[in-house]
């Protein structure tokens, strides 16, 4: 199987020409061509049990002892490095990587760089941890927020021999969609965390890029997939999208807005400081002029990938973007890799999550990571459990979701 990697660095002067690589595995001897099989995971920078749970079953998987199917590539969306990302002293650097990553080692080793890739989340830009800074008389401590903006932990990470790291500018890379099949699958890799820690004056260069980007792609014969991978998503039911709170007494996760003065000062004040949630003007704008690129381009998009949110969804908000019809109707939040957060119970047929229903839990998310299977016309999607290596049922019974090459969902 070969791939095309082409990354668009005009921010830094530099053009990578087209690379071509081969897969090395061993490909099934089966009367139907083995379908492309790609993991999505994503925060998965804290080292511990859930982690390396996470590991085990991907490398499982790789090495066949996991039924699940054999990975052809692998996606970390972001938050690779927790709290600062690789924004650390020279010598601890090692140990860090070693430490978050080395558990994957058999399957990195198995694939190949090329066919790792990874995206920066707003935790590998950070620079440092703030401390003993109070604010509204105590009301905000954020002795241990991570503040500031460096790219050196970016220029690390990118150093990393286990993975083809894309920050900055939109890159790309194509896989067939099968052993020997003419049609293909475009994974577009966009920086979401700088934007978010920038002015909007200085957004225009990889907005640029990334439009030239899927100009090309609209007319490029043999693309039938198109797969928007970044770190913050477009839509999510989690956190970060203002279901946090627990009702005890209803015993379920309920909406508690991130950006309202009044009923939730202290998050309407960090996201003054850092815009990380969803309705931040910032976030908004981000995502508006991502939408604005992918309609003028005209290349359809039929699934988004993310993580920022600690938790499993699938959310199928087909009426969200009529205005955008290349926009994806899709999206996958895939940010339980490390330490899972709270998120809304499933509500199918357009909102599927891995919210334990135990009131012990508080509607934490089951951790884990998403499988992208291609098999035929059609995009398979399982969520597997990173305690047990079995699929999640994300609501309903709901273990396995299909799309068709029009980014619909099928029921």
């Amino acid at each position: 199987m070969k791939i095309q990697i082409s990354t668009f660095t005009m921010l830094c002067g530099i053009i990578l020409a087209d690379v071509r690589c081969s897969h090395q595995q061993n490909v099934q001897q089966t009367n139907e061509p083995k379908p492309l099989t790609v993991i999505a995971i994503g925060d998965a920078g804290e080292t511990g049990s859930i982690l390396r749970g996470n590991a085990k079953y991907i490398n499982d998987m790789y090495t066949e002892q996991h039924d699940g199917g054999k990975p052809d590539a692998m996606i970390f969306l972001g938050d690779n490095f927790y709290p600062t990302g690789l924004n650390v002293p020279v010598d601890e650097v090692q140990s860090k990587v070693k430490n978050v990553l080395g558990p994957f080692r058999r399957t990195f080793e198995g694939l190949g760089r090329a066919n790792v890739h990874a995206i920066p989340g707003n935790h590998d830009y950070y620079a440092h941890v703030a401390f003993e800074k109070s604010f509204l008389f105590g009301l905000v401590n954020i002795s241990a927020v991570p503040v500031g903006l460096s790219e050196k932990g970016n220029e690390r990470e990118q150093a990393i021999e286990w993975w083809a790291y894309h920050y900055k500018m939109p890159a790309e890379a194509v896989y067939p969609i099968s052993v020997g099949a003419k049609d293909s699958v475009q994974f577009i890799f966009y920086d979401s965390a700088l934007p978010l820690r920038t002015d909007l004056s200085t957004w225009k260069p990889a907005l640029d890029s990334l439009r030239r980007l899927l100009t090309v792609s609209a007319t490029r014969v043999g693309i039938s997939w198109r797969i928007l991978a970044q770190h913050h998503p477009w839509y999510s039911v989690g956190e970060h999208g203002g279901w946090s709170q627990w009702d005890d007494e209803a015993k379920k996760v309920t909406y508690l807005p991130n950006c309202d003065k009044d009923s939730n000062v202290v998050h309407w004040f960090i996201n003054d400081l850092d815009p990380q949630d969803l309705c931040a003007a910032r976030y908004r704008a981000l995502h508006d002029s991502l939408k604005s690129v992918i309609h003028t381009s005209g290349a359809k998009i039929q699934l988004a990938l993310a993580g920022h949110d600690h938790s499993l969804q699938l959310l199928n908000y087909s009426n969200r973007d009529n205005e955008c019809e290349p926009c994806p109707k899709v999206h996958i939040v895939s940010g339980a890799g490390s330490k899972p957060t709270r998120v809304k119970f499933p509500s199918p047929p357009n909102e599927y999550t891995a919210a334990q229903r135990d009131p012990k839990k508080e509607g934490e998310s089951l951790s884990g990571f998403a499988q992208l299977k291609f098999e035929n016309d059609n995009l398979r999607i399982v969520f597997f459990n990173s305690a047990n290596g079995e699929m999640i049922d994300m609501g309903g019974g709901k273990k396995e979701f299909w799309i068709n090459r029009n980014g619909e969902l099928l029921h």
